[in-house]
């Protein structure tokens, strides 16, 4: 391996992402894209299109002979040694990797939608001006002449963007989950190499917008978001928590392994993509914790069905209204129907869970939220872990003043999404947003239940070993220590 492609390469691995390999491109002539049919693949214009571009997961064997990656597996899991050694053997490869692992998001400037090389290098520098804490996180520069910047985020809610507000003018993609970045010392298809010029771990950002970028579109109501979606990278089921593509229907995760069971593959994505939205919707309004993200799901569902990415976007885009859509569970039964599916979900695969249904209608219905005594403990206990984890904060620079200075700290969990800045503290649960605010040890508002007590409380916990924190004081929230 190349010493520069061994950096990016050690690099990727440090931060667990997974190193994928890139052939060069190849003529279409020699090494055509095909349908699933097996039929060429053609352009507008009938030209044909290549395998092998140059900027897909692919590589060059020991002999020099290209081949196709099915990447979708790599967003789940990291390649085998054996694999890398494969892939990596013959010197033309370059090297990528994927988006949405670990919340992380590739932000693509591309040149062309510039009208000249400095207008872009003039705006992206204005940009980074604007948003000085961008100036340290990962970047490179590509082969065309654009920018790549990487950044950690909650939540990504849209893929085409602009720096010029929302709806302003197109300026690159922000690619996460099951997307696929190029990145340096590759020679991409105009003859140059990428570059990297900063290779340092991704910044956390609050949200895409809080640095300047936002979707061209304005359509599905993407103005200021009243609660964050689910985490987009797709976890192993954990206790307690159902994975979205778990619950939905058996057609559903048959076009989820790239079966297409209507009249075509964009109706087979739709029909999916609808019945992810039901569930997200449902689960939000039932207070059933869920993992993964509908939108997600879809791309991984359009590479499994062989639909290119921007066909993706546009089927995804072509749905107005994702809060309308309900599963199929309920359409046929009423929630009876879709508590029901939960439960039987929860018996096979998370036993200590079983009665999950049953624990959250009943004390949703009551009322059943933490009051009095023990939700000031909580709100200690919370002030207290965030207080004490600088080495986390999304601050710039340190500081040595007291507890309540307006430093923001993210505490990011499987489940939950701890926040503080000053006194305010803000608490997200997965697939239910906002369920907790305070300023101080004012509560503001809470639905926290003692479900989620027990549970936030016990991933507080693993954050504290995860992140070397102190331990939390004996004065509140006694199920830590037990």
């Amino acid at each position: 391996m190349k010493p520069d492609l061994r950096k990016t390469f050690d690099w990727l691995k440090a931060q667990g992402l997974p190193p994928l390999p890139i052939a060069p491109a190849q003529h279409p002539q020699q090494y055509p894209a095909r349908e699933r049919d097996g039929t060429l693949k053609r352009d507008s214009n009938g030209a044909l299109i290549p395998a092998f571009t140059g900027k897909n997961p692919s590589f060059l064997d020991a002999n020099g002979i290209p081949h196709l990656i099915r990447h979708t597996q790599y967003q789940h899991q990291l390649p085998t040694e054996q694999e890398f050694r494969t892939w990596f053997t013959h010197p033309a490869n370059g090297i990528g990797t994927l988006g949405g692992w670990q919340n992380l998001v590739w932000l693509d400037v591309d040149v062309k939608q510039f009208g000249s090389q400095e207008a872009c290098n003039a705006r992206i520098s204005h940009w980074l001006s604007q948003h000085p804490r961008l100036q340290q996180t990962f970047t490179e520069r590509t082969h065309s002449g654009g920018w790549r910047f990487a950044v950690r985020v909650p939540e990504k809610r849209f893929t085409n963007f602009s720096l010029d507000g929302l709806g302003g003018q197109h300026m690159g993609e922000a690619l996460g989950q099951g997307r696929f970045t190029v990145l340096a010392p590759t020679i991409g298809p105009s003859g140059q190499s990428y570059v990297n010029l900063q290779r340092v771990s991704p910044v956390w950002v609050e949200r895409l917008e809080a640095i300047g970028v936002y979707p061209v579109s304005r359509r599905r109501g993407q103005s200021e978001p009243t609660h964050l979606r689910p985490p987009i990278q797709v976890h192993p089921a954990q206790p307690g928590v159902l994975r979205l593509e778990d619950l939905a229907t058996a057609k559903a995760q048959a076009v989820l392994q790239g079966e297409s069971p209507l009249e075509s593959r964009s109706h087979s994505l739709t029909y999916a993509l609808r019945e992810f939205y039901g569930w997200e919707n449902w689960a939000t309004e039932h207070g059933v914790p869920i993992n993964g993200d509908a939108e997600a799901l879809a791309k991984e569902a359009g590479a499994a069905l062989g639909i290119d990415v921007e066909r993706v976007e546009r089927i995804i885009q072509s749905i107005v209204d994702p809060e309308k859509c309900i599963p199929a569970a309920v359409f046929a039964g009423g929630d009876e129907s879709a508590w029901k599916r939960v439960q039987a979900l929860s018996h096979l695969k998370y036993p200590s869970y079983s009665s999950i249904g049953q624990t959250n209608q009943a004390e949703l219905s009551a009322g059943g939220y933490l009051k009095g005594g023990e939700l000031q403990n909580v709100v200690r206990d919370l002030h207290y872990i965030l207080r004490q984890s600088p080495t986390i904060q999304t601050a710039k620079h340190h500081t040595d003043r007291d507890d309540w200075s307006p430093r923001k700290r993210l505490l990011h969990g499987h489940t939950y999404t701890f926040e503080s800045e000053g006194q305010h503290l803000i608490v997200r649960a997965a697939s239910r947003g906002l369920i907790f605010q305070a300023r101080g040890f004012v509560v503001e508002l809470s639905k926290v239940t003692h479900l989620d007590k027990q549970r936030f409380m016990v991933e507080a916990k693993r954050l504290q070993q995860t992140h070397s924190l102190s331990p939390i004081r004996p004065s509140g929230c006694e199920a830590l220590e037990r």
